[in-house]
Formats: structure tokens, C-alpha cells, sequence
């Protein structure tokens, strides 16, 4: 089925590369202000593109976060309110992906690294507009789905054989919830190549180098044609591994490890685009997918300035880094404080891609003009949305949330309104001084609430 009309000629539609990160911290990049992590790379790919400071991802979770960008719609429609389990189906199989739109548009398309979209047939990459699948499915702290099939193949570690892999799916299909399964299968992941298991536990102090090898890979063997690689870290989401080469190197601990080796992979990617010519036809795109797990401590990011972190819908959660690089069209050295959402990124693309309009409803805006020309503000508003329901909004400098009680956090169910220019931290709660920017937001968010799925 067709999701968009206008096309233009293979040749002269870019290729598109996003990298999209596992609950790294908005600071958790030296050129984002980290004090003890190096990362030489994607500070270079500042230097050479765009970085943004008001980057919203449209959720504070995994699945939904992912969902937003792949769909290009809030998370009041997309059907993906949290996060998918072993053994979900997951997004709903009708919502088209950019792997899909773009296939249509004659892209190669490939997705290496973690998916969380759904593990079960009909679900997974491969099933949802992408030509090649290499990753685990989902969060690298989760555990083999019941119902998973192994390849011929497939190699086992740890001691593990096809029999001692199959009982671990039958205590998994057994188990009384889920408290139970991880604490006998904790991190023990699968690792999936197309629909099958491949490797078994998998190897995660490998998977980052792997996941960049096959993307490399992949554009070597497409790159006569216009090409979409998303290249998804399992990291610095927790359990963090580093490899060997990276292993006690940084000054931040294992977390900076795991920063600092997706960093070189990022170079090594960057240096293979240069070195084929490919650096002017490519419009690569480095985030990640949400706020850091603050509660793992020192295995967890860094969000500051900002309050809050993953779970969180204060701005650590939802605001991240975000770098565009696309040489000869996107300005260099640029930093900018436009508000742009992942949500953005869809429409955008495929403009780029040849396509004007799309058969279903779109909520991100095309951001191409501002790419061109940065001094242009084409979105004065942002919602953040949980559960499937907006939970609040940013509008120019102000911040409305409305129920922001979470006992993870300790936070209270008093609404809260703050000025971001003034008091980025989130700590000066203005909500009762400025009654009438409070009904103005809250007139806003409901009419966001309203973009509903249609049944």
C-alpha cells in the first residue's frame, strides 16, 4: 500500500542514517557538557552539522519513545503507551514506519541493534518496512520469548545447548510473573538476525562493535541505491558491557565505557560514509531515545541541567542530545534552540525522500526549511505524553504539568508550571503566580488530547 504521492528520481534522494541511543543523559556527550566522558566523534559531528538543545523525544520509555519517531505521531495515536515485554505483539502492525514509507520510495532499508516494537511474527523489523534485522528485540536486561525460534545455525555460549535453550522458553512460558523469570534469566538475551535467534545468550560485550559492523556492512552492499540504516545501541541502557578494547578507560566508570565505545563506533561509521564519498548525499542523525535511569547511580547518566531522568516528564526525561550532520547541506558549527521532537523527523525525511503527503495523519512537523535556514521557529509547542495521554506541555519558554505524582521519584501531585529561560533546573514552581498562562497551557493540552487513534 502506498503511504505518500510525489516521487522523485533514486538518484537524487539522500540516504539517511539514525542512531538512536539506549537512556543516555542529555549531558552524557563532551560537546553537551559531560565533564568526564570523551567522545571525539559525535563531538566532530557538532562541528560539522547541527546540534540541538531542545530535542524532545515523545516519550520518557523505550517502545512509546520509539514508536513517536518511526511513526512520526504522538503516542495518543500510535497505539504504544509504555514499554513491550518478551512476547508482544507490540505496535500495532497497521501504523506505517518510516522503514515502510521509505521502502516505497525504492530505499534499502536495515535496522541494527534493539527494536522494542514487538517480538512476535508479524512484528518484528523485518515485518515493518526493513530489509535486513540484526539485534536483540528488544531491552538487553529482558529474557527469551517462548515462542522464539532458534536458526539452524544458531551458536550457544555458556555452556548452553538447543535442549538447556528450549527449557529456558518453557520456564519462561511457566513462570508465574515476571519478578520470577528475571531472576533466574536476567540479561540472558537472544540475539536475533531476520526473525530467528542466531546466538544464544548473547554476547553483549560485542553487540555495539557488531551492530556497527553490519550497518557498514549493509551500506557497502546498498549504496548504489538511497539507503535507511537504523543503527539502534542496546547501551548505555543497563546491564552495561564494554568490550575488552574499551573496558576500564574511561574516567566515568563502566557508564563512560559504554559511551565512549558507541562514540568510536559512530567515528568508524562517520570515517566509512567520508571515505566512500557518501558524507554529501547522507543526512545522519545521532540521539537518543530518552532520559537516563537515575536510579542505577553510577551505572546510570547524567541528565543536568535538567530535572528528572527516564520514567521522568521533566525535561531530563524527554529532552536529549541531538545532532544532525548532512555536509554541503545542513550549516555547520551551528547550535540551535529551536524546540524540535523525534516526531519531526519522519516528515522531514521524507520530504527529502520525495513525498508530500502521507495516508495517515501526521503530528510531526517538516523541519527542512529550518535546516536551511536555522533562525526559523516552526513549532512553538510541545506535548509530553504518558500512558497514551498528555501529561503536559512546553510553549515557548513555559513548562505546564499538570500531575507530575510518581512515588518512584517523590514527586507531589501539585501542578507545576516553569519558566525553562529563567530556571532550567525545574525547582521555582510559578503555577500560582501566573493563573492565566495556566489556563492558556491547559487550553492547549486539550486540544492535543483530543488526537485521538480512530476507530
Amino acid at each position: 500500500m502506498l503511504t505518500c504521492a510525489g516521487l522523485m528520481q533514486a538518484q537524487h534522494k539522500p540516504n539517511v542514517v539514525i542512531i538512536f541511543t539506549d537512556d543516555q543523559g542529555y549531558q552524557d556527550l563532551g560537546c553537551y557538557g559531560s565533564p568526564l566522558i570523551q567522545t571525539p566523534s559525535i563531538d566532530g559531528m557538532a562541528r560539522e552539522g547541527l546540534k540541538l538543545t531542545d530535542f524532545y523525544v515523545s516519550a520518557s520509555v523505550s517502545s512509546a519513545s520509539r514508536a513517536g519517531l518511526l511513526t512520526g505521531r504522538l503516542n495518543t495515536r500510535n497505539g504504544v503507551k509504555g514499554v513491550f515485554f518478551p512476547e508482544s505483539e507490540g505496535m500495532p502492525s497497521e501504523e506505517i514506519t518510516l522503514a515502510e514509507a521509505l521502502k516505497e520510495q525504492g530505499y534499502a532499508t536495515g535496522c541494527f541493534g534493539k527494536w522494542h516494537l514487538g517480538d512476535l511474527k508479524g512484528h518484528l523489523p523485518t515485518d515493518q518496512g526493513f530489509d535486513k534485522y540484526f539485534g536483540i528485540p528488544y531491552s538487553n536486561d529482558m529474557y527469551i520469548g517462548p515462542s522464539q525460534k532458534f536458526a539452524s545455525n544458531a551458536v550457544f555460549r555458556e555452556g548452553y545447548t538447543l535442549s538447556e535453550a528450549k527449557a529456558d522458553q518453557d520456564f519462561v512460558r511457566n513462570a508465574p510473573n515476571r519478578a520470577t523469570i528475571k531472576k533466574r534469566l536476567n540479561s540472558v538475551s537472544p540475539l536475533f538476525e531476520g526473525d530467528e535467534i542466531i546466538e544464544y545468550p548473547c554476547d553483549q560485550s560485542t553487540t555495539t562493535r557488531r551492530y556497527f559492523d553490519k550497518a557498514i556492512e549493509f551500506v557497502g552492499q546498498n549504496k548504489e541505491k538511497p539507503f535507511f540504516v537504523y543503527i539502534t545501541p542496546s547501551m548505555p541502557h543497563i546491564p552495561l558491557f564494554a568490550s575488552e578494547q574499551f573496558r576500564g578507560k574511561s574516567k566515568r566508570g563502566l557508564y563512560g565505557d559504554v559511551v565512549e565505545e558507541i562514540d568510536w563506533n559512530v567515528g568508524r561509521f562517520l570515517d566509512y560514509l567520508d571515505q566512500q564519498g557518501l558524507a554529501e548525499s547522507t543526512l545522519v542523525i545521532f540521539a537518543s531515545d530518552n532520559g537516563p535511569w537515575l536510579g542505577y547511580k553510577e551505572d546510570s547518566g547524567s541528565a543536568d541541567p535538567l530535572r528528572g531522568g527516564k520514567f521522568s516528564y521533566y525535561e531530563g526525561g524527554v529532552r536529549v542530545p541531538c545532532i544532525l550532520r548532512w555536509k554541503g547541506t545542513i550549516p555547520a558549527g551551528v547550535t540551535s534552540d529551536a524546540i524540535i521532537a523525534s516526531i519531526d523527523l519522519f516528515p522531514t525525511i521524507m520530504h527529502y525522500a520525495g513525498c508530500r503527503s502521507f495516508r495517515q495523519e501526521i503530528d510531526g512537523v517538516d523541519i527542512s526549511s529550518f535546516l536551511k535556514k536555522t533562525s526559523l521557529r516552526l513549532r512553538d509547542e510541545y506535548v509530553y505524553v504518558k500512558g497514551g495521554e498528555v501529561h503536559g506541555i512546553r510553549k515557548g519558554d513555559w513548562v505546564y504539568l499538570p500531575r507530575t505524582g510518581n512515588s518512584k521519584f517523590k514527586e507531589g501531585d501539585v501542578p507545576e508550571l516553569f519558566n525553562l529561560k529563567r530556571d532550567i533546573g525545574e525547582t521555582n514552581n510559578l503555577h500560582l503566580e501566573y493563573p492565566e498562562k495556566v489556563k492558556e497551557l491547559q487550553e492547549v493540552m486539550q486540544l492535543y488530547q483530543a488526537l485521538k487513534v480512530k476507530k
